[in-house]
This record gives C-alpha cells, structure tokens and sequence, in this order.
C-alpha cells in the first residue's frame, strides 16, 4: 500500500534492502511522453493525469515533453510475439520438469476469463501460434531496439523517469471481458488496459504504479513511473518523494 512496502518487497527479492536515498523533486527531470501513452486518454483518466503533472510541477519538478521514438511499433513487435511463444514451450517444459499430469492444453482448458482463455486456446491451432522464426526476430531485433530507443530517451532527454497514465482509462465494468468502450469505441479490453505498461514491461525496465485519484465515480486512477534499466532503488525513491504530491485516496477494503 506504499512504497516503503514495495521497497522491502524488492529488497527481499532482489537481495538489495539499502535505504532509499531521499530524492528532491526541485530540479528533477522527469518526462512526460504525451505520443503513445497519453493518446486517447478516458476524459477521468486525462483530467487526474493533469492534476498530477500540475501538482509536480509546481512541487518544482522539471518536466521534459519528449516523446519516445517508435515505442508504440517496437512494443508490438516483440511483446506478444515473445510472450505467447515463450508461454507454450516454457509452461510445457514446466510442467514435465515438474512430473505433473497436465500439458499446456489442458490448462488453458481450465482457464475462465474469457479474453485470456481466447488468447491462450488460439495457439493450439497452426494458424495462431507463433512460428520460431517470428520469435527469433522479435527476441534478436525488436526487444534490442526497443530497449535501445527508451535508453537513448533517458540519456538524450536527461530524465530520471517518465511518467504516464498507467491505464488509459479506469476500470471497465465487469462483463467488459472482450472489449470495453473508450470514448465512444469499442476497443479490446485486454489490449488496451495493458497498452501503457506493455513497453517497460518487454524492455525490461522498472516501472512503478502509484495511486494517483478519484473518477468522479469513484474509480482510481494509477499514474506509472518508469525508469532506466537498473535503476530500481533510484526509482523507488522518486516515486516515495512523488507519492507526498500526490491526492490522498483511500485504502481498498479487505
């Protein structure tokens, strides 16, 4: 529920449990990469991300309009590609590994949330699943450029994160499970809750969602911090100091 708990968790897990280093907002860059990740924002999930970069900005933060190049196309290139290669042949190989009396085709069976059970069950057929060579391209050439084109944004812009609405819009109402609307159009649910966070996330670098407001329905709104590779601890502590700026939102009911 913070980020002093995160920072322990972390530490646990990746043997690192030094302090945070208290950052100061005044004079941190931090950027804000409107193409891609602000495009399309539900008018609540605009409306609290503004409230956020205003409240920073007048916290003293330096924040950096620069978008990160290509990031959407390489993003698609290698995320789906790896992941659903990788998620047959790693959870096959699992699972005989673990002696157990299952395959990857009886799992996805049991899977109940429709999208996800979609998805899984379209690689079981010659025309969904993802050929090697298709794997190879996306794990050789579009993961290395896509890690590439964000390092050269952090280095060329100067910034210690970026930041962004973690999901374009709240939550969807439960049924929503194949698509949902976003301003008027029907969109994939999956797709576009994940559209944010799936970069960092192939690329192999930290990000950091931090509780950012209300929908004036009450639902939350998430704001991602991102950050260069390695810098874990570093980003951390930037979302600690960010965290002080933000709306008090309150608790989720246990």
């Amino acid at each position: 529920r913070t980020v002093d708990d995160l920072a322990l968790f972390d530490g646990v897990i990746a043997g690192d449990a030094a302090p945070l280093e208290p950052v100061d907002l005044a004079g941190l860059r931090i950027g804000v990469p409107r193409g891609h990740f602000y495009e399309n924002l539900d008018p609540a999930t605009a409306s609290v991300a503004e409230d956020v970069l205003d409240r920073l900005a007048k916290a003293g933060v330096d924040l950096v309009e620069v978008d990160i190049e290509k990031v959407g196309e390489l993003d698609e290139a290698a995320g789906f590609p790896i992941a659903l290669y990788e998620t047959v042949v790693c959870l096959n190989a699992y699972l005989k590994e673990a002696g157990l009396p299952l395959d990857y085709e009886k799992v996805v069976a049991e899977v109940a949330s429709p999208d996800v059970h979609g998805i899984l069950s379209s690689l079981l057929t010659a025309e969904g699943a993802i050929p090697e060579a298709v794997y190879r391209e996306a794990i050789e050439v579009h993961r290395p450029a896509l890690q590439a084109t964000c390092a050269k944004y952090f280095k060329d812009n100067d910034v210690a994160a970026a930041i962004f609405p973690t999901t374009p819009l709240p939550a969807a109402p439960i049924g929503d499970d194949d698509t949902t609307l976003l301003n008027g159009e029907e969109v994939p649910t999956f797709f576009t809750f994940i559209r944010n966070t799936d970069p960092a996330s192939v690329a192999g670098l930290p990000g950091l969602s931090l509780p950012a407001g209300l929908t004036g329905d009450g639902l939350p709104v998430g704001m991602e911090l991102d950050g260069p590779a390695g810098t874990d601890r570093r980003l951390l502590a930037i979302g600690a100091a960010v965290a002080k700026v933000l709306p008090e939102t309150p608790p989720p009911a246990v």
